[in-house]
């Protein structure tokens, strides 16, 4: 699960760390401000939120997931079905949708719906096939980094377009694509998670969405060369 209110995880990392003192000294930081942060007097920095994700996928027996196990540093897959499922349900429970779908790059460089979840066939026939600047996720393949579009209604790439109709008639209005990545380099897929309402995810959810897509590519890529599993 995602917690917005920063406070109520890092209230769990403390007691994860075993006390205030001891997640101060984990995270390097000055009694004013870990204060600070456990009051929600000002907002946990990204960097910061991530080393407490880290805390709290490692500590032991926990009572519950602090987010999901796909982010859990043993986490093992055992073929390329299983490893897209994961991470589309990953990036599903940190945002709270119910909307995404993960993407393949086949030979010729075309991205193909390879999971989702909470679309029907004419979303899946029309984007069946990806290649250009038409949508988030291969505006996103062009550039090679994360990329928002936080009103589909009104953004450049959708806007009166037939992309357009069909995203806002699947009920996504907003969608974010996170490429996924060999740990060589080598494009492999997207990862898109699309959203009921305008709106774009803060800074943590959209690191966490390029940590996952980056996950993935790990455990999909083999040598930077293709995919590790059939």
């Amino acid at each position: 699960m995602f917690y917005r209110d920063h406070t109520l995880l890092i209230h769990k990392a403390v007691a994860a760390a075993g006390g205030e003192d001891k997640l101060r000294m984990l995270l390097r930081v000055s009694w004013p401000q870990l204060q600070a942060w456990l009051d929600a007097r000002s907002a946990v920095p990204t960097d910061v939120f991530l080393k407490l994700v880290d805390l709290l996928e490692q500590a032991p027996e926990p009572a519950e997931p602090a987010l999901h196990p796909f982010l859990a540093p043993d986490y093992a897959a055992t073929s390329r079905e299983q490893v897209c499922e994961a991470a589309l349900d990953a990036a599903l429970c940190v945002t709270g949708s119910d909307l995404g779908n993960v993407q393949l790059l086949d030979a010729s460089g075309v991205l193909r719906i390879c999971a989702q979840r909470g679309f029907e066939q004419r979303f899946l026939e029309f984007f069946a096939e990806v290649k250009g600047a038409e949508s988030a996720c291969g505006v996103a393949l062009i550039l090679g980094r994360q990329y928002s579009v936080p009103d589909v209604q009104a953004h450049p790439v959708f806007r009166g377009t037939a992309a357009g109709d069909v995203m806002l008639s699947a009920g996504a209005h907003a969608v974010e694509s996170s490429p996924i990545v060999s740990s060589a380099g080598v494009p492999l897929g997207m990862l898109s998670v699309h959203h009921r309402q305008p709106g774009t995810p803060d800074e943590c959810v959209l690191a966490l969405l390029y940590r996952i897509a980056r996950r993935a590519g790990a455990l999909l890529g083999k040598s930077g060369s293709g995919p590790a599993f059939p």
